[in-house]
């Protein structure tokens, strides 16, 4: 933790710029996050801050006014603190589980605990390997229980008392009585007011939803007339107003095509539902808070954030509004969040970030209305050098509109340049966003261009651009970014003789498919922990995923929906786009990248693909590190990855063989 303090304490007092002709070494782009987040205890004394070191998430708690530590926490080898609460000024409860690559997003925490901030009365209190929760309210005025949603598996979920010293669970009643219940949500006072019931269909194209409120923890629950516009609507509940008169939840329940999440207020004195924000093209991204905590608006991202003022808001509520466009023109080209805020409202933690910025931590005093800055993410990486990373939107073959992100190397003026695409994973659901990329910034320095896709099928255009991924593994989804590439050539972006493609996970399965279906586009490619026997991947090849059947009837029925659903009807019917059942259409150079600890994607994959290669005698490059999983985790193994990386690209489509002793000068402590 002292190192951590450290740099903590010198980042608040100075920094010292790159000058122009320094080369920033790999390891500052791929670093570790120095603070990932933070939350201040509800009487604003203390901050607790989740930090990066080696393969954990520590957390560590400090005192604001002074950043003197306190306590650290931490719990072993891959285990991530990966969310925690204040139970009280004096008490904090850590949820924590197992994660095995920075890729890997199904890592849940396994155990909860809880500690005194001086370290004291640690204990475990909750196992939640055998029994669902969520975290509902930390009850600030019971200071031996939180609230939390309990559900064991195959139940729906219920309000619980959970003892923060032993761990006893104690239910605490006021059930909806509908076996479907999927999710309920406490207002500001702790009370259990709304819930959601979803029955699913025999696909994940089927499914019924039932909204549910009640006035106050002593009222009957009422069902609200939710008249439902598709086959498979959504919901997701957002918060409540700072006077719990209002529930926010974002939904496409109202729309029968093109469905887009909005932002819908439950108004508890009319029972009236109504639409308070919908973009035109893309999914809300979240409400905006002003200080204090009252809801004053949303916001969406189709590049930097988009804030919309709920109507209503500058005759009520001016002062709140009038804060926050202050904090917001304080930093004009950052995406600003209030991520937490004391009991009193006075202080609050804000969060900035951007294309080129990482990510910096400011507390907001309201009593003397000033901004002190608190730490920055990435402490050590110049940002001097970084450029602008453009959003940027094609016509795909058949028509529909396609979103990206395209980074260039500063210096880009109208010349065709060498081009990495970047394919995210996912598939279904993920969504490249505006912000900081290391990938892309460490690559825009030495000379690379980066394009990243989202395809259909990806998230944050709504659910029924999700479903036009469906069942398109290697047609449609790739196309996407076949047309994507040919766009970047048409635009003059990108020197056509000089393109390869990359991704990890999905993306590593959609580099291989790249360049087997287009092998005259890509020169070369990186495929990264990928997908690469589909046939096996649709049969179940014994990753975390396929092993969740042994959890019962239900699992299996879970795993067979979105494999026959979003992937393919049989084994069978993705052969011709399996990559390792179609290696003799490649040409391009191959550098195949995986962790033999994954998890997600289990090592077979490239050790099929390797085999497939060495068949027909084609070559490639080979990476696998021992102890990584999905998506290196380790700093070192990341520097050498990104500098074998970048040798890779130099040699097929760069500089040529000069640029090789860049590569180690970049590579360098």
């Amino acid at each position: 933790m002292y190192r951590l303090l450290i740099a903590i304490a010198l980042t608040a007092s100075f920094a010292v710029p790159a000058t122009a002709q320094d080369r920033v070494p790999v390891r500052e782009y791929f670093e570790h996050s120095l603070v990932k987040t933070a939350r201040l205890s509800p009487d604003g004394e203390h901050m607790a801050i989740t930090y990066e070191e080696g393969t954990e998430v520590k957390i560590a708690v400090m005192e604001v006014d002074t950043l003197k530590p306190v306590q650290s926490f931490a719990f072993g080898e891959n285990q991530h603190v990966l969310a925690f609460w204040w139970a009280s000024n004096e008490r904090i409860v850590m949820a924590v589980g197992e994660v095995t690559g920075y890729l890997d997003n199904l890592g849940r925490p396994a155990y909860w605990y809880a500690a005194n901030i001086d370290g004291s009365k640690r204990q475990q209190i909750y196992d939640a390997t055998f029994a669902g929760y969520r975290f509902l309210h930390p009850l600030p005025d019971d200071p031996r229980h939180v609230l939390i949603a309990r559900f064991a598996y195959g139940d729906v979920p219920k309000a619980h008392l959970l003892d923060i010293f032993d761990g006893d669970v104690n239910f605490v009643g006021g059930v909806v009585e509908d076996p479907d219940i999927a999710s309920i949500a406490a207002d500001n006072d702790g009370v259990v007011r709304v819930a959601a019931a979803i029955k699913m269909g025999d696909t994940m194209d089927d499914r019924d939803l039932r909204l549910y409120v009640r006035d106050g923890e002593d009222s009957e629950w009422e069902q609200v007339d939710l008249p439902l516009q598709r086959t498979a609507p959504e919901i997701n509940f957002m918060g409540f107003s700072a006077d719990n008169r209002s529930a926010y939840f974002s939904s496409d329940h109202d729309m029968a095509e093109d469905g887009r999440l909005g932002v819908f207020e439950y108004d508890f004195d009319t029972k009236k539902v109504e639409l308070q924000y919908r973009d035109a093209a893309i999914d809300v991204a979240g409400l905006l808070y002003a200080p204090g905590g009252d809801v004053i608006g949303a916001f969406s991202e189709r590049g930097p954030a988009e804030y919309t003022v709920f109507d209503g808001v500058e005759e009520e509520n001016p002062e709140d509004l009038k804060l926050m466009t202050s904090i917001l023109s304080a930093f004009p080209t950052d995406n600003v969040t209030i991520i937490s805020t004391s009991e009193d409202s006075k202080r609050n933690i804000v969060f900035v970030r951007s294309d080129r910025n990482p990510g910096a931590f400011y507390l907001l005093d309201t009593d003397d209305m000033k901004l002190r800055f608190l730490v920055e993410t990435l402490p050590d990486l110049p940002k001097e050098g970084l450029v602008k990373m453009e959003p940027v939107k094609f016509k795909a073959r058949d028509g529909l509109e396609i979103h990206g992100f395209l980074t260039r190397p500063a210096g880009w003026e109208g010349e065709a340049v060498p081009l990495i695409m970047n394919i995210h994973g996912g598939p279904f659901g993920i969504a490249d966003r505006w912000g900081y990329n290391p990938e892309a910034q460490f690559f825009a320095q030495n000379g690379y261009a980066t394009l990243q896709v989202n395809y259909r099928g990806s998230g944050n255009r709504g659910e029924d651009f999700v479903r036009k991924g469906y069942r398109e593994w290697g047609g449609l989804m790739q196309d996407d970014v076949t047309d994507a590439t040919l766009w970047a050539i048409e635009e003059g972006i990108a020197d056509p003789d000089r393109i390869c493609i990359y991704g990890g996970s999905y993306g590593g399965y959609a580099t291989l498919m790249g360049v087997i279906k287009e092998p005259d586009l890509y020169q070369c490619g990186v495929g990264y922990v990928g997908v690469y026997d589909l046939m096996w991947f649709r049969e179940g090849d014994g990753n975390d995923f396929s092993r969740s059947r042994s959890r019962g009837r239900e699992a299996r029925k879970g795993f067979e929906r979105f494999m026959s659903t979003a992937v393919g009807a049989t084994p069978e019917a993705l052969r011709s786009v399996s990559p390792v059942q179609n290696v003799d259409r490649i040409k391009a150079d191959l550098f195949i990248v995986h962790g033999a600890s994954d998890v997600r994607v289990v090592l077979g994959h490239a050790t099929r693909l390797r085999d497939a290669l060495d068949e027909i005698g084609k070559d490639y490059e080979w990476m696998v590190k021992e102890k990584e999983g999905h998506g290196f985790q380790n700093v070192d193994n990341r520097v050498d990855l990104y500098t074998a990386m970048l040798a890779f690209f130099d040699k097929h489509i760069g500089r040529g063989p000069d640029a090789l002793d860049l590569v180690e000068t970049a590579g360098s402590d």
